[in-house]
């Protein structure tokens, strides 16, 4: 079996991402995705395939990443990611070894996140191609869309729940990250705080969303000092924006 590592990356931010991939390693490969415009830019290794988009949206881009990939085993990755060589190289064997297993999440080194996270990040996942690499990422959520930064991760894992996909946690580091993640600003950023109520109201359902939220805001208060009521205003947007569209999606059905 072989890897290919998707990097989803901008034309502003191609100079990072020429630097995410490891040195060349046999059955390992690399796929640019870079939205923005066409780049002006030659990989110089075999290994190393570029696409490109017009289009502005994290998840759009993951999606085309997704539908040009050709490997057998496909490692999430963003431009500020340092894949962990020793995992890459063994990834393929672990899904050869588990025929049944569908999604591997690793453990993200460098971001402080305990073992198993409370939410899923992009860079923790592997993907088998011929079953989890046919879902495609909600493109209502992420960086670049219109209302809701993040989540866009574990609303996939709960497709891939949904859908039968086996999901597998395993304690490796599989990429290292430089910085923070989007979530890591759930106390500055209204809309993650909208994600959050969002996520909640499709993986739990809209009754325990409310309450999951209520619950997250007053734990921030005691824990942190944070007010607890624009963040419950903006997770009880999140919610109301799932319950919309799916009215709306229900309507145009009937």
């Amino acid at each position: 079996m072989t890897t290919e590592v998707l990097i989803c990356t901008t034309l502003e931010r191609l100079h990072r991402a020429i630097r995410v991939p490891l040195p060349p390693m046999p059955g390992v490969s690399y796929l640019l995705s870079v939205q923005g415009g066409e780049p002006d830019y030659t990989p110089g290794r075999p290994d190393i395939r570029v696409v490109w988009m017009q289009e502005r949206g994290l998840c759009k881009n993951r999606n085309l990443a997704l539908s040009r990939a050709q490997g057998d085993v496909l490692v999430i990755a963003d431009d500020d990611n340092e894949p962990v060589a020793e995992t890459i190289q063994s990834v393929a064997g672990l899904f050869e070894e588990h025929p049944d297993w569908d999604i591997i999440q690793f453990r993200m080194a460098g971001s402080g996140k305990p073992f198993p996270a409370p939410y899923v990040s992009s860079c923790e996942l592997a993907l088998r191609r011929a079953t989890a690499g046919r879902l495609r990422f909600d493109e209502r959520f992420g960086l670049g869309s219109k209302h809701l930064a993040c989540g866009e991760e574990d609303v996939f894992c709960m497709e891939a729940e949904k859908k039968g996909l086996k999901m597998k946690q395993l304690d490796m580091p599989l990429c290292r990250l430089e910085g923070t993640t989007t979530g890591d600003r759930f106390l500055s950023d209204p809309r993650v705080q909208r994600s959050k109520g969002a996520v909640f109201a499709l993986t739990r359902g809209c009754f325990r969303a409310y309450y999951k939220c209520t619950r997250e805001a007053i734990g921030r208060f005691v824990r942190e000092g944070a007010n607890p009521f624009p963040l419950l205003k903006n997770m009880f947007w999140g919610i109301r924006y799932i319950i919309k569209g799916t009215c709306q999606n229900i309507s145009s059905k009937d």
